[in-house]
């Protein structure tokens, strides 16, 4: 009965995305989405193709970054494996709010793969630092250098500076919890005592020795990563590359609908696609559902009223659902999840994953 609890709430999570989707998009485009599906079906084939080319590539370098890291850990494993991995994780990522649950499931195929649940979290640790210093770092960049198009109005400057402040706040405070004594025993103290208090955490001592132990995993990885300046160049190196090609999904979307561009306008959709990267990472709801299509249409504004919408109607069957559907295919097919994303959802393999561990 809780597994079908549990697959009922993956469930639901995907019909709330599609539901989302679906008001934001009557929202944007109000009477005219009759225009937007018609629109849609005159988009051309071979951009089309373009863009599923790029969601693969940009998937590989993911599993890339996984084999490059478990090679320096001394892990045998083949790019396969660390494909699969990948996917589980986007799967469960996509199906949970704020992604939650990608950790979660990657870890436990990691274990079946051979590798410590331990030793799998500290391996995400590597992959989560650096991909939040690239992530600030890239779109920093990108709207310094294209301002004009980022701050063109008061709702785009919302979402810039409010995504950079957040994921700033947030990469900080973890590398201040695991660099410094003071705000670590904030954290356990304070923090977790005041919610322990209004009922929020059950279990004071069992729930801080968990963070404590993660902050712990966390400052040891870290370490290890910035001791290899090999490594972290090459996994950063990869981060860049893959965000690069997946902020060009809405170039090649509004090339699809025959808008009038040419590759001198790449660069200003890069960088937009950057600040909705950057306001997409502290939605709490599962995919980003909302957000993502709000900030497109507001932000991709100047391709006129139904293009945009369209666009980002492309956008999103691309960036979300396609990899959703590649996932979902690859975890149920893999030897490596061995009916994982059954016990995972249903948490049979809890006792065997333990929670500090993630």
């Amino acid at each position: 009965m809780d597994k079908f609890k549990s697959i009922g709430k993956y469930i639901l999570n995907f019909v709330i995305i599609l539901a989302i989707g679906c008001l934001m998009l009557y929202l944007t485009v109000g009477k005219e989405i009759g225009s937007v599906f018609e629109a849609v079906k005159t988009a051309k084939p071979l951009f089309l193709a373009v863009m599923a080319g790029v969601m693969l590539i940009y998937y590989i370098i993911d599993a890339l970054i996984l084999y490059i890291i478990c090679k320096a850990r001394g892990y045998k494993l083949h790019l396969r494996q660390t494909f699969v991995t990948n996917m589980t994780g986007v799967l469960f990522s996509d199906l949970t709010p704020s992604a939650t649950g990608g950790q979660f499931a990657q870890v436990y195929v990691f274990r079946h793969q051979g590798i410590h649940a331990g030793q799998a979290s500290g391996i995400l640790a590597i992959v989560f630092i650096t991909y939040q210093i690239v992530i600030i770092s890239y779109a920093t960049i990108a709207m310094l250098i294209n301002a004009p198009a980022i701050f063109t109005n008061h709702q785009s400057v919302f979402i810039a500076v409010i995504g950079f402040v957040v994921n700033v706040v947030i990469t900080g405070s973890i590398f201040l919890a695991t660099k410094s004594a003071k705000v670590h025993d904030f954290f356990i103290v304070k923090c977790i005592g005041f919610l322990a208090k209004i009922k929020l955490v059950k279990d004071y001592e069992k729930t801080s020795s968990e963070v404590s132990n993660s902050f712990k995993e966390f400052r040891d990885e870290s370490a290890l990563l910035f001791a290899s300046k090999k490594l972290f160049f090459e996994v950063c190196l990869c981060h860049v590359v893959k965000l690069t090609v997946f902020y060009t999904l809405p170039f090649f979307a509004a090339m699809s609908l025959g808008a009038p561009l040419t590759m001198a306008d790449l660069p200003k959709f890069i960088s937009l696609a950057a600040a909705i990267s950057l306001f997409n990472t502290f939605m709490p709801l599962p995919g980003a559902s909302g957000g993502s299509e709000a900030s497109f249409v507001m932000l991709f504004g100047f391709l006129g009223k139904t293009v945009a919408s369209t666009a980002m109607l492309i956008w999103r069957v691309f960036s979300f659902y396609f990899g959703l559907l590649i996932s979902l295919i690859t975890v149920a097919v893999s030897k490596d999840t061995k009916g994982g994303i059954m016990k995972a959802a249903s948490g049979e393999d809890e006792a065997e994953v333990s929670p500090e561990a993630v």
